[in-house]
């Protein structure tokens, strides 16, 4: 292979890797602390696409100006999806021990509620968001570099060391990381751990809010796109380790590295089912994940 072209493959994919990072980073914040895998993940990512879009197409709203409105707008559908629907599960818990199986039901029922919401409403038409500056390039060292994916992979390590940093340093963080280690012990410390539940699921979903905003300039929107980013935010949050905020990112470079070079030689789609056979090869030599712990 060209040294150039393998060079360009390894830039596009830290890009990418950095992207997929990001956007698992609320899915496996909300696994480290509920338990709870949320197979409404790529579905509330999907959703902030189209929250941009339409600010977008309706008012001439940039996407990343849109992302003082697309944040919030997930962080209370995410706050409001775990206290009415998942959180019933967890009081029917006497020991508050053993993680509710019905929440799988449930995040998958919200799945498909908002993916054929969105469908009925947006119809199955491609859209896309057109603006002269996310679609740009820069050029670094030799290569040209596309201006949102850019953006989108420094938003991601920003919005890791941030809320790594926010986890360790404020008190919502520190009842957060209790309750994430030991959640009666933490109820019995004086920590609201209904409340804490809920923030997090909030917070998980507000960063797709973010990320949803970032990648509509340079992504096109179906209904379906939801489905491909939840399935890869599950590969990254194994691989880099489940409940890492750093193994996320390095598990989302990892991926998008892999990808990238891979398809060079081979189809994209093919390069997603290698994606696959490495997920696999490194469970099994690191079964908790690059950064995990048992």
């Amino acid at each position: 292979m060209d040294p150039i072209i393998l060079t360009y493959a390894v830039a596009n994919g830290l890009l990418l890797g950095g992207i997929y990072g990001g956007v698992a980073l609320g899915l496996s914040l909300i696994f480290g602390v509920l338990r709870v895998i949320n197979f409404a993940h790529g579905s509330f990512l999907m959703l902030a696409m189209y929250a941009s879009y339409a600010l977008w197409s309706t008012f001439g709203i940039h996407p990343y100006a849109a992302v003082i409105l697309t944040v919030p707008l997930l962080f209370v559908l995410g706050y409001l999806t775990q206290a009415v629907v998942i959180a019933p599960l967890y009081k029917r818990e006497t020991a508050l021990v053993v993680e509710p199986l019905g929440a799988l039901l449930l995040t998958t029922g919200v799945f498909l509620v908002i993916d054929n919401a969105v469908l009925m409403t947006f119809g199955p038409d491609v859209r896309s968001v057109s603006t002269d500056f996310a679609n740009g390039s820069v050029i670094l060292g030799s290569l040209p570099i596309n201006i949102g994916r850019l953006v989108g992979g420094a938003a991601a390590l920003v919005v890791a060391a941030s809320l790594a940093i926010w986890l360790k340093t404020t008190d919502m963080g520190r009842a957060i990381r209790a309750t994430a280690q030991n959640r009666d012990a933490a109820a019995m410390s004086g920590i609201n751990v209904s409340q804490v539940y809920n923030i997090t699921f909030g917070i998980g979903a507000g960063i797709l809010g973010l990320f949803g905003a970032l990648l509509v300039p340079f992504l096109s929107i179906t209904p379906t796109t939801g489905l491909s980013f939840g399935i890869k935010s599950f590969l990254v949050v194994v691989l880099g380790g489940i409940g890492s905020i750093p193994g996320s990112i390095l598990g989302g470079i990892l991926l998008g590295v892999f990808e990238s070079i891979a398809s060079q030689f081979v189809t994209a789609t093919s390069a997603s089912v290698f994606s696959f056979c490495l997920f696999i090869g490194v469970l099994l030599l690191r079964p908790n994940g690059l950064l995990g712990r048992k």
